[in-house]
């Protein structure tokens, strides 16, 4: 196979065999119209138009996507662009199995007492609106907040029964000291929260924390 010379920098390179000007040219080490030669041709040639050298060639367009015409009234449904918009919710995505949160030491010392105070009543808000970037909290604000909703259905439940019993005084005592211990959970749920939150852990409550609110 004869030797090929080429043309860099206004200088004549080679002699270079055909192989390696070829691997030359496809690693794009050299333009495509490099000017080549070898002994028999009559002029210097572009490499392009060299035979032997034709595989260079230039990248195909890209087909262009026909536009889908779309009616005003699909343009004017959100659910076209968003099909979950009408997806019913599922109880599988609020209720599943509680799982602990492997905690960020950092993250949990700098929000410890958010994760307290979402277990104290409607303070649950303030890790909701003040720390949401932060799992540590956002994992107990989940739970607090749904304690908080617990207590709310708890007292709703209570006004109304007691309400209803107030015709029947024989019976006020004994209802009263169910009531009592019906406070009993919600209580023992919120201390073993604040318990967690202080000690910088993040592990579901019985019950509740198989329950997610937040996401």
């Amino acid at each position: 196979m004869s030797d090929w010379y080429y043309a860099a920098d206004n200088e004549q390179k080679g002699p270079i065999n055909e192989s390696e000007l070829k691997a030359n040219l496809a690693a794009n080490k050299l333009a495509a119209d490099t000017l080549v030669w070898k002994d028999g041709m009559d002029n210097w040639t572009p490499a392009n138009q060299v035979p032997a050298f034709s595989f260079r060639q230039p990248p195909t367009p890209a087909a262009v996507q026909p536009a889908v015409a779309t009616t005003p009234s699909e343009k004017a449904d959100p659910s076209v662009n968003n099909p979950d918009s009408t997806k019913p919710v599922s109880l599988n995505d609020l209720v599943g199995e509680g799982k602990a949160l492997e905690v960020d030491p950092e993250d949990a010392d700098k929000h410890k007492i958010f994760g307290i105070l979402a277990y104290i009543g409607i303070l649950c808000l303030v890790p909701i609106l003040a720390a949401k970037d932060s799992p540590f909290a956002k994992y107990h604000a989940n739970q607090g907040l749904v304690l908080f909703i617990l207590e709310v259905i708890l007292a709703i439940v209570i006004n109304v029964f007691s309400y209803i019993l107030a015709f029947l005084p024989g019976f006020l005592g004994f209802v009263g000291l169910i009531f009592s211990l019906l406070w009993l959970g919600p209580l023992v749920l919120l201390i073993l929260g604040v318990i967690n939150a202080a000690a910088g852990k993040c592990v579901p409550l019985p019950i509740i924390g198989k329950f997610k609110l937040l996401k």
